[in-house]
């Protein structure tokens, strides 16, 4: 079945993914010259730099989320469906979604990227992951049902088990959500179970590589390493999770370790859409493009974001981050809206920097011209997330809650919305 837009003389542009980059380019499509179908499994746009506080209870899960025809209730040319894409039909210039076809005259995937477990079935299965507003939900959940069973269990490893938190992976994500817990275990966790010890509860960090936030300076990467120490979190350089059953954690050196609660922010990778050339997808599941975001092989179809692989100048593909999907989106459609092809301008990222919170009063920041560990860095990334959310309201609801929790040192969201419970394998 076919789905069919107010026809016209507009080119219509289909867009697969409402995330950053997605609705960027949306948005600066000119209206006189196109009619612009956005197509997305969820009807909202997710801030995903917040999720993590979402997932330890500082935010409720929509304030860091919007309704993508909010953002575009007054441009007429926009039209929103709310589906799955299941297949780019290249040959018919349509790609079929889950309530049918819909036809476009140039088509740009921008799906993002998906938890990447290096094909281990096991950790899969049983590890946490922090993609969406439903992960973190999960791992809200799944972190206080463990906390009220660990109130019912009678042997002292059990208990300590249910209270563990394991995190894979030490960038950006790993790091704020150590920070986190490692607040709530000080300033919250004590006050609302008094019955339990929480020195038994431990928080710990697994990093392949030799140091914290690889992508970031030396001085972000110590002083990280300082902050989080300080505050309970304990660091296992150069070691690999090889396996998780639900209650132990193997190491690759052999060690054991034992929590029911993993979280994996070890790696991503492109979430592809069926139907495009297997010639154009690279390392990591993402796909090549040329410098215009056009992918290999093809015209009139192009990726930004995450999944777009473009070579620079050092011959790696741009980090997968938000920064990039924004500008990659502004570039293509400042290329559409030209007259002619030989018009376009090439891609250039302009790398402004990178910034990670590990807790109260404490983060990283690399700027372009600045570089800055501790209280001010922690002011400016609370200020640069603040201004890039999106809606007035989002903004005012997670200032209001930022400041509620200074004061009180209370993340006072600690609600179980829905139990988690984990997938029978046989399903």
């Amino acid at each position: 079945m076919k789905i069919f837009f107010p026809g016209d003389q507009r080119k219509k542009v289909v867009i697969i993914g409402g995330g950053f980059g997605g609705v960027e380019l949306a948005k600066k499509l000119d209206p006189e010259k196109f009619r612009v179908i956005l197509i997305d499994r969820h009807n909202y746009h997710t801030f995903q730099p917040l999720l993590y506080q979402v997932a330890t209870g500082g935010l409720e899960p929509d304030s860091v989320a919007y309704p993508i025809r909010k953002i575009f209730h007054r441009r007429k040319n926009i039209y929103f469906r709310l589906a799955d894409a299941v297949e780019i039909l290249s040959d018919k210039n349509c790609v079929l979604t889950s309530i049918g076809e819909i036809d476009y005259d140039y088509l740009v995937i921008a799906t993002g990227s998906t938890t990447n477990f290096y094909g281990n079935i096991n950790l899969e299965h049983e590890c946490l992951t922090l993609k969406s507003i439903t992960d973190a939900l999960n791992i809200r959940s799944w972190f206080l049902q463990n906390f009220e069973q660990a109130l019912l269990v009678a042997g002292e490893d059990d208990r300590r088990n249910l209270m563990n938190i394991v995190i894979v992976g030490g960038g950006p994500t790993g790091v704020e959500i150590a920070g986190a817990v490692a607040e709530l275990k000080r300033h919250v966790l004590p006050n609302d179970y008094p019955e339990l010890d929480l020195s038994m509860m431990t928080i710990t960090i697994v990093e392949a590589s030799g140091k914290l936030l690889a992508t970031m300076s030396e001085e972000a990467s110590s002083k990280a390493k300082i902050f989080l120490e300080a505050m309970g979190v304990h660091l296992r350089f150069n070691q690999r999770v090889k396996d998780f059953d639900g209650k132990k954690i193997t190491l690759d050196n052999g060690e054991e370790l034992f929590s029911k609660s993993v979280i994996w922010t070890a790696g991503v990778m492109g979430k592809l859409v069926e139907g495009i050339n297997r010639e154009a997808i690279v390392s990591g599941n993402r796909l090549q493009v040329n410098e215009y975001n056009c992918i290999k092989g093809y015209e009139t179809i192009f990726a930004i974001g995450d999944l777009a692989a473009m070579a620079t100048g050092d011959h790696k593909p741009h980090p997968m981050v938000a920064p990039v999907a924004i500008q990659q989106g502004k570039n293509l459609a400042a290329n559409l809206n030209k007259k002619l092809k030989d018009e376009w301008k090439p891609f250039r990222y302009k790398d402004n920097g990178a910034m990670a919170t590990i807790g109260r009063n404490k983060a990283v920041a690399d700027l372009k011209f600045w570089k800055s560990q501790g209280f001010f860095a922690w002011l400016t990334w609370l200020f640069v997330h603040l201004i890039t959310l999106v809606g007035y309201r989002n903004k005012f609801l997670v200032l209001f809650n930022w400041i509620w929790s200074y004061f009180s040192y209370d993340n006072a969201i600690r609600l179980i919305i829905r139990p988690y419970k984990k997938k029978d394998v046989s399903e």
